[in-house]
């Protein structure tokens, strides 16, 4: 038996009838989508391109933005608000195969928060701290913090590919077969499909041979601006499902 996690009773004699709780699944998670989306493309614009392949370039890309380790912290947030308007379009589905694909890709979203909050944060807040330390640094201990930032580049690299496909590849492709079956708009539900089949893949093919395409592609293109404006716009089209205001019991 399917339980709705925003449909659970309300203190007192408060209820929530089932056609409300789909008001609210719609309503909480569009926002949510939109908040997210919005913030997580806002906040990796801001990042930049880190050339990560040069590390005496990196301490001088994070040293000129004061911003860096914000921004990070930032990304993990509204990936975190989008999850949860995920896992609230997977208990607006009706079908079965629709919400048992809407379940796993949360699942694997929630997975894919958790590797990227440890990557980012760890990198987040690594980097400045080493750009900063080569301000005026003598060549010696300079030469040693360049080899320091290569080590953590390395370190973080094979992670953030990982969060990419967990977080937004099979997420987008997952919800999007769902959205098809359960009567969503096709076209969302296969526009999500795409471009969470060419992260997932793209992610995967950087892993196995590395620079086989740019990483500003990855994590530019398809992360930061189409991944997020898939969830802005099923964001809106949840909003518009919501219908009327939700009323009281």
């Amino acid at each position: 038996m399917r339980v709705d996690w925003f449909a659970q009773p309300l203190e007192g004699n408060m209820s929530v009838e089932p056609g409300d709780a789909t008001r609210v699944n719609a309503t909480v998670g569009g926002t949510c989508l939109i908040v997210g989306g919005v913030a997580f493309a806002t906040v990796r614009l801001l990042h930049g391109d880190t050339p990560a392949a040069d590390a005496e370039g990196t301490l001088s890309f994070v040293a000129s933005r004061p911003s860096y380790a914000a921004v990070h912290v930032g990304a993990v947030f509204a990936a975190l608000v989008a999850l949860i308007g995920l896992i609230a379009l997977a208990s607006s589905l009706r079908r079965p195969a629709a919400w048992q694909l809407g379940r796993a890709g949360t699942a694997s979203a929630l997975v894919g928060v958790a590797i990227f909050g440890v990557e980012s944060s760890s990198e987040g807040l690594a980097l400045p701290e080493l750009a900063k330390a080569a301000t005026g640094a003598d060549p010696a201990l300079r030469s040693d913090l360049v080899s320091t930032v290569r080590a953590v580049t390395a370190a973080t690299h094979g992670p953030s590919l990982v969060a990419m496909a967990l977080l937004i590849g099979l997420p987008l492709l997952l919800s999007g077969l769902a959205m098809v079956i359960d009567g969503y708009p096709s076209w969302l539900g296969w526009t999500g499909i795409v471009i969470g089949a060419t992260t997932l893949i793209t992610a995967t093919s950087l892993y196995v041979v590395p620079d086989v395409v740019p990483g500003a592609v990855l994590y530019g293109l398809l992360a930061s601006v189409l991944a997020q404006m898939w969830l802005v716009t099923l964001g809106v089209v949840m909003l518009r499902r919501a219908g009327p205001s939700l009323r009281s019991a």
